[in-house]
């Protein structure tokens, strides 16, 4: 298998290292942000117009993103090592390279577009 950077070149490699610096902090500094609102609910806590069950039905969905938040960290995190060993944009599946307008959307994919469509019918 040729590395990444023989397939799509040291720009390429560059751009993907800051976009997915830039991915990882962004949802770091989310995950901080809604931290305290992630909290459970507190009787005493339900003051102005919303209830009590629709402060829990707005931190049920607070608390599924930050879920997705996390696992996209962890695919971000893990796409950065595989950046850093030089085995980036392949697939994990068929070993192809991924298509660059794919890894451009989506820099953590590491499935291609025909295997991602394969798992998904199955």
């Amino acid at each position: 298998m040729a590395s990444m950077n023989d397939e799509l070149g040291e720009i390429q490699h560059g751009d993907f290292e800051r976009r997915l610096r830039d991915l990882q902090r962004e949802l770091e500094d989310l995950l901080d942000v809604t931290a305290d609102d992630a909290r459970p609910v507190q009787l005493k806590d339900n003051k102005g117009r919303l209830s009590r069950m629709d402060e829990m039905h707005n931190q049920s969905i607070l608390l599924a993103n930050r879920n997705l938040m996390r696992t996209r960290l962890q695919r971000v995190r893990a796409a950065r090592r595989r950046l850093d060993e030089g085995n980036f944009g392949f697939c994990a599946d068929c070993d192809e390279m991924i298509a660059l307008p794919r890894l451009q959307a989506w820099p953590e994919a590491t499935l291609c577009l025909g295997c991602q469509s394969a798992r998904e019918a199955r």
